[in-house]
């Protein structure tokens, strides 16, 4: 114990010993630090604020019902798909090289290509995503070394400038990215919805075709009136039959009665045979041509009903086609002619006023507390070789051999350059 006691107290006299020298040294290196400080390029950075994008419906209205899905309760973030892609078209190389040939950035970063400006002009730049969604970009600017109040004004306004550049170029690329979907979406949509009345004008045709060949208008309305009136007539059969009977039982075969009874039969008989054909059931015109038919025959109406069923099936669905294709096309048409801002700007950016580097305070600090250490090194390292010199001979003369080769090469190198 007495022992790390009285190696606590041997270091602290080394440091009072040489107390002067680390102060001097603090004070020369904070001063010269200061000094560096002020010659430094100032930095000054300005923020610009964007709203998170809303997702627009898209031309089949996909894109609102997936909005509605708990997306972020099954782990997929808050993050929509939109503002990603506001991130990558600020991140671009079409927008770095508008900002950069609009501000002549090349002459200003000292480029003689692109290539390069592009590349300073991203570190110069931070784009953020926020948690509440919003998306912050930071634009920062220079002055050069030992900057007078004009230098730092340009920065300023450069760095103000810039920033709000970026927004207006993320406008007008997003916007053209828009137009350019929208213009797919309604060329699509146009072609599918002219054939779409293609289609719908074929299956018309092809239903009033069949209409006029077998005498179809409405198939189940005329099927239930063929049904009716087919057992009507058969019921007439029925009793004109029990009628010839029962005169046939007391008069003779020459009688009046029983021959009209006989030839109401017959006519019965034929009208239901033809109701249930279809033959000698057309009805003409005054004009001899032939006319729809009230009654289906009762035989056809299986194979009708299925073909009129097939028919007004493709006209219906047509029709279907047609009532969700038009107000899409009408909407297509609308966001391929839409020329509204699609970047909701939520605080543009302002003339910073204070720089963001360098921080002199900062710097100072950390260049007087490395000069401490380094001095404190420093002297223990000289008291260690006076001991050495004192004490321990051979041990000396180790270390001044060792630097004693650190300073022939050293020599060497100098003489080299």
């Amino acid at each position: 114990m007495e022992g790390t006691k009285s190696n606590i107290i041997d270091y602290f006299s080394v440091v009072v010993k040489w107390r002067k020298l680390i102060f001097v040294n603090f004070i020369v290196v904070c001063i010269i630090t200061a000094i560096i400080s002020l010659i430094l390029p100032k930095t000054f950075s300005a923020n610009s604020t964007i709203l998170p994008p809303t997702n627009e419906a898209d031309a089949f209205g996909l894109s609102s019902l997936i909005g509605n899905l708990p997306l972020g309760a099954l782990g997929f973030g808050g993050v929509s798909e939109e503002t990603y892609t506001f991130m990558a078209i600020l991140h671009s190389r079409t927008v770095m090289e508008a900002i950069a040939e609009k501000f002549d950035l090349m002459q200003r970063y000292d480029y003689d290509n692109m290539e390069y400006t592009v590349k300073e002009l991203r570190q110069n730049v931070i784009i953020e995503i926020n948690e509440d969604g919003t998306i912050t970009l930071s634009s920062m600017a220079s002055t050069k070394f030992l900057p007078d109040d004009e230098e730092e004004n340009e920065a300023r306004t450069l760095a103000r400038d810039m920033a709000n550049a970026f927004i207006e170029e993320l406008d007008r690329v997003n916007a053209r990215l828009k137009t350019e979907k929208a213009h797919n979406n309604r060329v699509f949509i146009e072609k599918r919805y002219e054939q779409n009345i293609n289609d719908l004008k074929n299956a018309e045709e092809e239903l009033k075709t069949f209409q006029k060949t077998h005498g179809v208008i409405a198939l189940p309305q005329q099927t239930a009136i063929t049904i009716e009136t087919a057992a009507e007539i058969n019921a007439n059969i029925i009793a004109k039959e029990v009628e010839v009977s029962v005169l046939s039982g007391y008069v003779s075969e020459s009688h009046s009665e029983l021959t009209r009874a006989k030839s109401e039969l017959t006519e019965l008989r034929k009208k239901f045979n033809e109701m249930k054909t279809g033959r000698n059931g057309d009805i003409l015109n005054n004009n001899g041509t032939q006319n729809t038919r009230l009654f289906i025959p009762l035989n056809d109406v299986p194979d009708l009903g299925l073909k009129y069923i097939r028919r007004y099936r493709e006209v219906s669905l047509q029709q279907k086609i047609l009532e969700f294709l038009l107000p899409q096309y009408e909407q297509a048409k609308i966001q391929e002619a839409k020329d509204t801002p699609t970047v909701q700007v939520l605080d543009k950016a302002v003339t910073p006023v204070k720089r963001k580097k360098p921080k002199r305070a900062i710097m100072v600090l950390l260049a007087g507390l490395l000069s401490i250490v380094f001095s404190v090194t420093g002297v223990f390292f000289v008291e260690y070789i006076r001991y050495l010199e004192e004490n321990r001979q051979e041990d000396y003369r180790k270390v001044e051999n060792i630097l004693q080769s650190f300073r022939s090469d050293l020599r060497k190198l100098l003489r080299r350059k």
